[in-house]
């Protein structure tokens, strides 16, 4: 279909090369060509309605990993089980789907300059047949009018999520506040309460454990395996685990009920001295911006988000995250650079909208998946 791409002078060596592999194959095929059938006719799914067979799926599962090694290349084989290519597989028959509903269709020419334009397939003088040809022989492992069927269906969905995104815009308004939420440094007073100071000096006894675990051994409930069933294991096989959920959970109430009790202290009490009297930390943090860590307090986005919203002097609510409770008050603010904002403002821009297509376009495959169920 797409000879253009194909040099006969090229092919026909490889095909030379390929028939000696390829003719004792057929011996082979005649064993196992029945089972085979069977194999592809099966279910491996169902998407709005409509049984998927395995041989459908497999090829779905094999244009995911064909994108994936065009993408990560000799670092896929230790990545490759972080990425759930199956699940990838399953949302692309799921948007095909949708792409073929809305009639969306790519030219045989479109998908020719897909690929003579690819940067895998270029050497200095441009598209090389010889690199394409290398590639899928040795690299990606397919036949080309596989690949070229792969590349349609890639520019199918590039045209869909197109579709979907194409209202996504932004005002200045937008450009400018996510610059400043990126960008601006800001620092605080904080109090904190933190489990880890309270957690180390409880000594729950045995019999407090054993109470504990009583009361909640729905919490320690062991998922079915291969080789056993459901179970709640005996306390004597996780003493270690229920003692620290003891500790965490004892942990926790105590560092609420401090920093309840410093709130209550800070309606007549300075800042520091009220943290004091309570038992509880306090200091102030260096600048930092509305991503990354604070040390001992943890992700800044918490803070960061109170903090904008407080005026001068004026003290927070209780907040917390997985580490502790906290209240806190802003010391100062920096502004942002005027200058830099100017000459980032393009690129950065650029790069904001792109992220807000892709949210909006995994809100759509959310929509389409539970549809598709």
């Amino acid at each position: 279909m797409l000879r253009i791409l194909r040099n006969k002078k090229t092919a026909k060596k490889i095909w030379i090369g390929l028939a000696v592999i390829i003719v004792p194959a057929f011996a082979l095929w005649g064993f196992g060509g029945a089972s085979r059938d069977r194999q592809e006719a099966s279910v491996a799914g169902k998407i709005f309605g409509k049984n998927i067979s395995n041989l459908e799926f497999r090829d779905s599962l094999s244009a995911v990993r064909t994108m994936a090694i065009m993408q990560f290349g000799d670092k896929l084989p230790e990545i490759e089980k972080y990425l759930n290519l199956e699940g990838q597989a399953w949302e692309r028959l799921i948007l095909l789907h949708e792409a073929k509903m809305r009639r969306i269709n790519v030219k045989d020419k479109e998908v020719v300059e897909a690929i003579q334009n690819a940067p895998y397939f270029q050497d200095k003088g441009g598209f090389s047949n010889k690199i394409y040809q290398e590639a899928l022989r040795y690299v990606l492992r397919l036949q080309a009018r596989i690949f070229e069927e792969q590349t349609r269906q890639n520019l199918a969905l590039a045209k869909l999520y197109n579709q979907i995104t194409q209202n996504v815009k932004l005002n200045d308004g937008q450009i400018r506040q996510e610059y400043v939420k990126t960008n601006q440094e800001l620092n605080i007073y904080y109090i904190a309460s933190l489990f880890s100071d309270f957690a180390k000096t409880i000594k729950p006894t045995d019999q407090e454990i054993s109470s504990y675990f009583q009361q909640n051994k729905a919490m320690f409930k062991e998922p079915p395996s291969e080789n056993k069933p459901t179970r709640i294991p005996d306390l004597a096989e996780i003493k270690d685990k229920v003692k620290d959920a003891l500790i965490n959970e004892t942990a926790k109430e105590i560092a609420q009920k401090k920093i309840n009790e410093c709130a209550e202290k800070l309606k007549q009490t300075e800042f520091s001295q009220a943290a004091s009297s309570c038992g509880l930390k306090n200091g102030v943090t260096d600048f930092f911006k509305s991503n990354g860590t604070i040390e001992n307090l943890g992700g800044v986005q918490i803070f960061w988000d109170n903090a904008k919203k407080l005026k001068d002097k004026e003290l927070s609510s209780v907040i917390s995250n997985d580490q502790g409770y906290y209240i806190i008050k802003l010391k100062s603010l920096k502004p942002i650079d005027e200058n830099k904002f100017l000459k980032e403002k393009e690129s950065f821009s650029q790069g904001l909208l792109s992220a807000k297509k892709n949210e909006r376009f995994t809100e759509f495959i959310d929509q389409l998946k539970k549809k598709a169920q």
